[in-house]
């Protein structure tokens, strides 16, 4: 299990005073009374249907989560919209161009990684993409794909609780 780290800052980017450590958020610089919130990452993902209303499943080539299943999907750029990095993700991941994409659902989440637990807020799209016959999977992000109903069974196989609760809203399950 990871560490979650509560202690942000020692010193404060600000005017450099020692002010910590310290758990508070926001943190507040004892010294020049800066402020800083943390807030979590954002990450987005793609829900992609075949024409008999499959659901995209990807298998993760890499931690967190390796060999579990996900969507297509990852993290928000700096200076990009969640609509843009999903397309993005699409792309790198599996090769297909989103056309359209309509907003679903939020959740939060953690990710860990070598041990560090960070917070995120998940974004989830349906996306319609050009043509699926294109589908091709990155083998640094992607070890396999199929297209399967989003039933219980493939759900429970997923590696982030977000994308589980997801698919659930999407399939009329929760």
């Amino acid at each position: 299990m990871g560490q979650k780290f509560d202690t942000i800052f020692r010193f404060c980017p600000l005017c450099g005073d020692q002010s910590g450590p310290t758990t508070s958020i926001p943190f507040v610089c004892k010294n020049c009374d800066f402020q800083f919130y943390f807030s979590p990452a954002i990450a987005v993902g793609g829900i992609i249907c075949d024409e008999a209303g499959q659901v995209l499943f990807i298998e993760r080539a890499k931690d967190p989560g390796k060999g579990m299943l996900g969507l297509p999907g990852g993290f928000v750029d700096g200076g990009e919209s969640c609509e843009i990095a999903v397309a993005r993700e699409i792309k790198e991941e599996v090769g297909l161009i989103a056309t359209e994409m309509e907003f679903l659902t939020t959740f939060p989440n953690t990710y860990e990684y070598k041990g560090v637990i960070s917070d995120v807020l998940d974004s989830f799209y349906v996306c319609k993409v050009e043509t699926l016959e294109s589908i091709q999977a990155q083998e640094s992000e992607v070890t396999s794909y199929f297209f399967a109903k989003p039933e219980e069974s493939v759900i429970e196989r997923m590696a982030f609780e977000s994308n589980k609760k997801a698919l659930r809203k999407f399939a009329g399950l929760q």
